[in-house]
C-alpha cells in the first residue's frame, strides 16, 4: 500500500494532497498487470474508470466511421486517461492496447466520488494550478464537476437532498427573485405605512394616543407575518436536476402541504421554453416545460430566471444518457461474445491476496441495539428495506392509554388521601390497569406490525393485526412501477417530517401508499434506486439471450468459413475476365 501511495504522490494530480488523503485514495486504487497486445479498452465503450500507467506503455488508436485511423498516441508511465471519468462517465474515444508488458492503476469513479463526499477537504487539495509549465490537480472540467459535490452539501437543508449514491447535482434553482419581490411588495408597503402612521397620527390623549401606538403595531405584526409566510413559500419551492432525475419540490402555503415529483432523466422526451410576456423577455424570466414518458406527464419549471439553462442541462444529460446506453449495450455484447469463446480478461489483478481473518463468533446484540432494530423507522436487511410509520403516529396512538395511566395514578393518590379501603382501590386500579395495559400493548403492536417493505423485486404494504388476529397484504412488482410521488400534507406533517409515498403501478387496481412514514423523500429515493437497478438488470437479461444467439451465430459462421462450406457471393480476381480476352471474344 505504501508503494502505491508513494507512486500516486509523485503524480501532479495528487501531489498537493496530504499523506492521509493520498493513503485514502490508494486504498480504493486497484493494480493490474497487462501483456503486450492486450486490449485495455475498446473505442466507444463506457468509460467510468480512471486509468494510470505505472509501468510499460499503452498505445491508443482512434478509428473513424470509414475504418481509417485518425489519431494515434501513447501513454507512458505516470500518464493517465481523462480525469473527467472520475466524476462523469463517458465513452472511450480510442481503442487502447498494451504496447509492451506493464502495470496499470485503476480508480473506480463511484468509490472516488463517495470518498470525496465523505471527506470534502480532499476536493480543495485537487484544485488546478500551474507551476513551471506543470499542471497540478484536476483539469478545469473535472474541477467544476468536483465542486458540484460541495454544492450538494450546501443544499442538505432541503428535503431534496435525498440523492442516490451515484447522483450528482447538475442544476438547482428557486423561482425568480423578481417574482418574490412582486409578492412581498404589499407587506413591505404595510410595514412602511405603519412607520409613517406613527409619525403622522397626532399625539394627544385618549383614543388618539392609543391609535398612535396601536395602528403601527397592528400593521407591523400583520406585515411581518405576511412577509414571513411569503418568504417561506418562496424558499420551499425549488427545482433540482441531477444526472439521474429531475425534481420539482412544491410547497402549498394555503394547505401547508409539500409535494415532490421526481422523474428519471431517461424519460425526458422534449423541453419547451415559454416566455409569454414582454416583461418576461425583458427580465429573462420564463418557464421550462419538460415532457416525459412517465405518468406525471409534464414537469413545469415555472417563473425561473434564465429558463434556457434548464433546456441546455436537460438536453446535455439526455444526450449523455443515450450515449452511455449505446456504449453499455456495445460493452455487454462484447462481453457475451468473449464469454462464449472463452476469452480471458486482458487485465490480471496484481493485488496481494488478503490473509484470512481468524474466525470470531458474532456477539449477540445488546438490548438497546435490538430495541433500535425493532422500532427504527428504516431497517435494511440484505435486499429488503423495512419502513415503519412515524414515531409521532405512535405517540398519537398510545397517547390516550398513557393518559389513562396518569388518571389511575391520580385515583390511587385520591384513594390514599380519602382513606378508601385498600381492597377497593386495589380492585379498581388492578382491573383498570390491566385493561389499560392491554390497550397500550395493542396500540404499540398495531404500530409495530404496520410495515412497508421494499425488495429488489416488490413493493409491499403489510397491515398485520396484533397477536395474529389478521393480516392484509398488498404488493406490486418493481417492473410495474410507473411513478413514485412523495407528499407531506398539513402543518404537523411538515413540522415532524412525515408524509405519504404513493407508488403508481400498472398491475394493481389502486396505488400502493406508504402512509405516515418519516422522510418520505428518502423512501422515494430508495424506490427509484431499486427501480433504476431493476431496469438496468432487465435490459441485461433481455439482451442476454439475444446476444448469446448472436455469439453462437458468429461461431457457426466461423466454423463454416473454416470448412469452406459457404459459397462465394462475389467474383474473385481470378474469375474476372482479362481485358485482352474480352476484346477477342467481342
Amino acid at each position: 500500500m505504501a508503494d502505491k501511495r508513494e507512486f500516486l504522490a509523485e503524480l501532479p494530480l495528487f501531489a498537493d494532497l496530504s499523506e492521509a488523503a493520498q493513503e485514502a485514495i490508494a486504498r480504493i486504487t486497484t493494480e493490474y498487470t497487462f501483456s503486450q497486445g492486450a486490449v485495455i479498452a475498446y473505442q466507444r465503450d463506457v468509460a467510468d474508470k480512471f486509468y494510470i500507467v505505472k509501468e510499460g506503455r499503452l498505445f491508443a488508436r482512434a478509428i473513424d466511421t470509414n475504418g481509417i485511423a485518425r489519431e494515434t498516441y501513447s501513454y507512458l508511465p505516470g500518464q493517465y486517461f481523462n480525469d473527467m471519468w472520475l466524476f462523469v462517465p463517458g465513452i472511450h474515444s480510442a481503442t487502447i492496447k498494451g504496447a509492451e508488458d506493464g502495470r496499470l492503476l485503476i480508480i473506480e469513479g463511484a468509490p472516488f466520488a463517495r470518498l470525496l463526499k465523505e471527506y470534502p477537504a480532499i476536493i480543495d487539495g485537487l484544485a488546478p494550478r500551474e507551476d513551471n509549465d506543470i499542471h497540478y490537480g484536476l483539469s478545469e472540467a473535472a474541477w467544476r464537476e468536483a465542486q458540484k459535490l460541495k454544492v450538494r452539501r450546501r443544499v442538505r437543508d432541503s428535503s431534496a437532498h435525498a440523492l442516490l449514491p451515484e447522483e450528482r447535482l447538475e442544476y438547482f434553482t428557486r423561482r425568480s427573485g423578481w417574482l418574490l419581490l412582486g409578492r412581498i411588495i404589499v407587506p413591505i408597503l404595510l410595514m412602511v405605512l405603519g412607520v409613517v402612521a406613527f409619525f403622522v397620527i397626532p399625539t394627544g390623549s385618549g383614543l388618539a394616543r392609543l391609535s398612535r401606538f396601536a395602528v403601527p403595531i397592528v400593521l407591523g405584526l400583520v406585515s411581518t407575518v405576511w412577509l414571513t409566510l411569503r418568504l417561506i413559500d418562496w424558499r420551499a419551492d425549488y427545482f433540482i436536476i441531477t444526472n439521474r432525475h429531475l425534481t420539482h419540490h412544491e410547497f402549498d402555503l394555503r394547505h401547508f402541504r409539500i409535494a415532490l415529483i421526481k422523474i428519471p432523466i431517461g424519460q425526458v422526451q422534449a423541453v419547451e421554453i415559454l416566455k409569454p410576456t414582454f416583461l418576461a423577455n425583458l427580465f429573462n424570466i420564463g418557464s421550462a416545460r419538460a415532457t416525459t414518458a412517465a405518468m406525471a406527464g409534464v414537469i413545469l419549471f415555472d417563473n425561473i430566471d434564465n429558463p434556457v439553462e434548464v433546456k441546455n442541462v436537460l438536453e446535455r444529460l439526455s444526450g449523455q444518457y443515450r450515449t452511455l446506453e449505446s456504449a453499455l449495450t456495445q460493452a455487454v455484447m462484447r462481453q457475451s461474445i468473449e464469454k462464449h469463446f472463452g476469452m480471458d480478461s486482458p487485465l490480471k489483478s496484481a493485488e496481494p491476496q488478503p490473509e484470512p481473518s481468524p474466525f470470531r463468533q458474532a456477539q449477540p446484540a445488546g438490548f438497546l441495539a435490538r430495541l433500535m432494530h425493532n422500532y427504527s423507522w428504516r431497517v435494511e436487511e440484505g435486499n429488503t428495506i423495512t419502513y415503519r410509520k412515524s414515531l409521532f403516529i405512535l405517540l398519537r396512538q398510545i397517547g390516550l392509554p398513557s393518559l389513562v395511566f396518569v388518571l389511575l395514578i391520580v385515583l390511587l393518590i385520591l384513594g390514599i388521601y380519602l382513606e378508601v379501603r385498600v381492597w377497593v382501590v386495589a380492585l379498581v386500579l388492578g382491573i383498570g390497569g390491566l385493561a389499560n395495559l392491554g390497550w397500550f400493548i395493542w396500540q404499540l403492536e398495531n404500530w409495530h406490525n404496520d410495515v412497508f417493505q421494499l425488495t429488489d423485486r416488490f413493493v409491499i404494504d403489510i397491515d398485520r393485526q396484533p397477536f395474529g388476529f389478521g393480516e392484509s397484504r398488498k404488493q406490486a412488482a418493481i417492473s410495474n412501477i410507473q411513478n413514485v410521488g412523495a407528499t407531506r400534507p398539513g402543518f404537523w406533517a411538515t413540522v415532524f417530517n412525515y408524509g405519504f409515498v404513493s407508488v403508481d403501478t400498472a398491475g394493481t387496481k389502486s396505488e400502493i401508499v406508504f402512509d405516515y412514514v418519516p422522510n418520505p423523500e428518502i423512501i422515494q429515493g430508495d424506490i427509484f434506486q431499486r427501480l433504476d437497478e431493476y431496469r438496468r438488470q432487465q435490459r441485461i437479461r433481455e439482451g442476454s439471450t439475444r446476444r448469446e444467439e448472436y455469439a453462437l451465430l458468429l461461431d457457426v459462421y466461423r466454423q463454416a468459413m473454416e470448412q469452406e462450406r459457404i459459397p462465394q457471393r462475389t467474383p474473385s480476381d481470378a474469375d474476372l475476365p482479362v481485358e485482352g480476352e474480352e476484346s477477342e471474344e467481342a
